[in-house]
């Protein structure tokens, strides 16, 4: 329909500028003179052959169509320079950047203080009964008055740390009250020195890493006063961190005569050993 459309078009203007130049051709014969014929039958002829002809050849340039434009589209894309680097999308709908999370949002360490109700340091000491035809017994006193706190560092286990310990030794009960005066008066006299201190000073083969529950052994070095003397003493210890709570023992051998009195003796009745063993079992809470 458009090419149709198209060579009526063409050949209507054609029409009409030959029409006009008839016009004013016959206009300038009509005022020269009479003797000259404006335009002969050849002439005529001529003109029409001449417009077919331009008719024809727009024509034929209107039946066939120009080049597919996808080509054209084509060889100038190819054209084009192709080493333009493409141009990065930016995010039109910024977001804040994340808050780093700071390492002191975490709780590295946790305070425990021992619970007197639930903990107690224990004495046992190997006895002899010379009049009982040397009967053997392993005597032990008990005292729950003891106090003190162990800090924990879940992060870094190794920056853990045990706080004073101390023990009221002149409150030790036994299954014999006789025993237990004799204690207090004549050989321990916790009755004139009734505190014992022991102040840590290292912790040794804690773990690099704690998960709760674990059960851990280590050692407690530091510096234990009984009476009025002060001898280093190490203690072995086992614990487990569960819940808010520390279930743990340690425990140690010492001699008598180390903090400067014998043995209980009787003569001809009971010899003690110089050995002492100290166990102490503790419940520690976590510090609200």
């Amino acid at each position: 329909m458009l090419r149709f459309h198209t060579k009526f078009c063409i050949g209507t203007i054609i029409l009409l500028a030959a029409a006009c130049t008839n016009s004013v051709s016959q206009s300038e014969s009509s005022t020269s003179s009479q003797g000259e014929e404006a335009t002969t039958t050849s002439d005529v002829d001529a003109l029409k052959i001449s417009e077919i002809a331009t008719v024809e050849k727009f024509s034929e340039a209107s039946t066939y169509p120009t080049k597919d434009i996808s080509e054209t589209v084509e060889k100038e894309s190819k054209a084009l320079p192709t080493d333009i680097p493409p141009t990065p999308i930016t995010n039109l709908s910024p977001t804040l950047s994340p808050t780093p999370t700071s390492n002191t949002e975490t709780v590295a360490s946790v305070l425990y203080i021992i619970d007197q109700s639930q903990s107690n340091v224990t004495y046992g000491v190997g006895e002899t009964f010379l009049n009982q035809n040397n009967r053997y017994n392993y005597a032990e006193g008990v005292t729950n008055i003891v106090s003190g706190d162990i800090t924990v560092n879940f992060t870094e286990p190794t920056l853990s740390s045990v706080g004073d310990i101390t023990v009221d030794i002149r409150a030790f009960q036994s299954d014999k009250t006789r025993r237990d005066n004799a204690i207090r008066d004549r050989w321990l006299e916790s009755n004139k020195f009734p505190i014992a201190v022991f102040t840590p000073t290292q912790l040794k083969g804690l773990p690099k890493e704690y998960i709760q529950g674990d059960k851990v052994d280590f050692e407690i070095d530091g510096n234990l006063s009984v009476r009025d003397t002060v001898i280093p003493t190490s203690f072995s210890v086992t614990l487990t961190v569960k819940d808010g709570e520390m279930l743990g023992q340690a425990s140690t051998r010492l001699l008598m005569t180390d903090f400067g009195f014998d043995p209980p003796e009787i003569s001809g009745i009971l010899k003690a050993e110089n050995e002492v063993d100290i166990t102490f079992i503790f419940l520690a809470r976590a510090e609200n």
